[in-house]
């Protein structure tokens, strides 16, 4: 029996999560928090360097933007499951 248009497996569920992935992907995208690194002086710090703090800061933003690809790939795989779905149902 296939999923019905409310069922957490539905082609339809999947598709809204794949669109909640993408928007929440894309609020990282213009998080302030990737440019932190760029306002990180050596006046403005913690720990041990100023310096270790702005690589802090990089990775960060890497873990961030890396999130954000994630995301997009996730939402890729729940629409083609989707798309699975569409093609066994009719």
């Amino acid at each position: 029996m296939p999923p019905t248009p409310t069922s957490p497996t539905s082609p339809e569920a999947l598709r809204r999560r794949a669109v909640q992935l993408r928007a929440t992907a894309s609020t990282l995208d213009r998080s302030e928090a990737l440019d932190l690194y760029r306002r990180a002086g050596d006046d403005v710090w913690l720990g041990p360097t100023p310096r270790r703090c702005r690589d802090d800061l990089v990775t960060l933003r890497h873990l961030l933007l890396t999130a954000g690809t994630d995301l997009r790939a996730e939402a890729r795989a729940l629409e083609a499951r989707a798309a699975a779905l569409d093609a066994t149902t009719g």
